[in-house]
């Protein structure tokens, strides 16, 4: 198991950044210790070797979350990063081709025409449509394929973001506040709190309330209010929360991190917001 500074370390990102993609359940740690501090395995890792690639390649956090709660096939993902990567280096050596060239322009060693000028920017970047990460011939890794419906999501508002924020001197660990699953990154810093609590109040919310059906009115303002948390920061589809809500209960993290609000809570929170979700796809 590895501390979440040494995860950091590891894979050249800040601790904040992991942080984040725990708040927003994109990477969860596999353990929280009794200090409540994240500890991650192998698996983690894995999947942070795949975020990462998936940024690299222009990949927003939006896109990415919605690859991890598809499920995708981890195999067929590494020959498509490879594949998207080639065609991002030939792009790359021909804008690097047409910078010498103006060079020799500038330096009156030779004539540029306006043609060849531009003639590298046309070259196609690469594409990050998630489809061509889910267009595999087997069941996904996620287990019940049925189970995840496919994200045709129109193209994301949200604007690519990138994590160049400085790293602090010396970053410790924070421990876990299992809050909500969505922030928005742009605005991580000023909005995780907030989040964070009403997540908490969300799950608490919940929670005390499972003795009623999960179709009861009651149950159904928290989702209102849980879809509307989500939607502020990912532009939620109906699809997309019934989505999380199969996540939130097969996959044993999340499951055990909601679970600690109420014994079963992950399970019903996923009955509870596929019923929200079906009256918003009726509407």
């Amino acid at each position: 198991m590895y501390k979440v500074q040494e995860v950091a370390t590891i894979a050249g990102v800040s601790v904040r950044t992991l942080h984040h993609y725990d708040s927003i359940g994109l990477m969860k740690p596999s353990n929280i210790g009794s200090n409540r501090y994240r500890y991650y395995n192998d698996d983690d890792l894995k999947l942070l070797q795949h975020i990462l690639f998936f940024k690299e390649l222009g990949f927003s956090l939006k896109k990415i979350q919605e690859l991890v709660a598809e499920g995708f096939d981890a195999a067929y993902a590494l020959s498509q990063h490879a594949e998207l990567l080639r065609q991002k280096k030939e792009r790359i050596e021909k804008l690097i081709e047409n910078a010498e060239m103006t060079q020799l322009e500038y330096a009156d060693a030779r004539e540029v025409s306006n043609v060849e000028r531009f003639a590298a920017f046309g070259i196609k970047q690469t594409d990050d449509n998630i489809k061509m990460y889910l267009d595999v011939p087997e069941q996904s890794a996620a287990g019940d394929e049925e189970a995840y419906e496919d994200f045709s999501e129109p193209d994301e508002v949200l604007e690519e973001v990138n994590f160049t924020e400085p790293e602090p001197e010396a970053e410790q660990e924070i421990p876990v506040n299992d809050g909500a699953a969505s922030a928005k990154p742009e605005k991580e810093e000023e909005d995780l709190e907030e989040i964070n609590r009403e997540g908490e109040r969300i799950y608490n919310a919940v929670s005390n309330l499972m003795h009623l059906p999960p179709a009861s009115p009651e149950v159904q303002v928290e989702m209102k209010a849980y879809y509307t948390l989500l939607d502020r920061f990912y532009n939620c589809s109906p699809k997309m929360f019934r989505g999380l809500g199969d996540l939130y209960a097969t996959d044993s993290r999340f499951a055990k991190n909601i679970d600690r609000h109420g014994a079963g809570l992950s399970e019903y929170l996923k009955d509870a917001m596929y019923i929200f979700a079906d009256g918003l796809a009726d509407a």
